[in-house]
């Protein structure tokens, strides 16, 4: 599932491949990436930075 809150954020939900628990960031100059897993759940929040 995809919710779109503003054009520059976006946050989606999916099943994780597995059940570890972690947490990832990438960031460019223009997008930010931030990957939160737990409990067969991924969140992906999806931040772009716009001029």
């Amino acid at each position: 599932m995809t919710l779109t809150l503003t054009p520059s954020l976006t946050i989606r939900f999916r099943r994780a491949a597995d059940n570890a628990a972690r947490v990832i960031r990438t960031q460019t100059r223009r997008l930010s990436i931030t990957s939160l897993s737990f409990l067969n759940m991924e969140v992906m929040v999806f931040k772009y930075h716009v001029k």
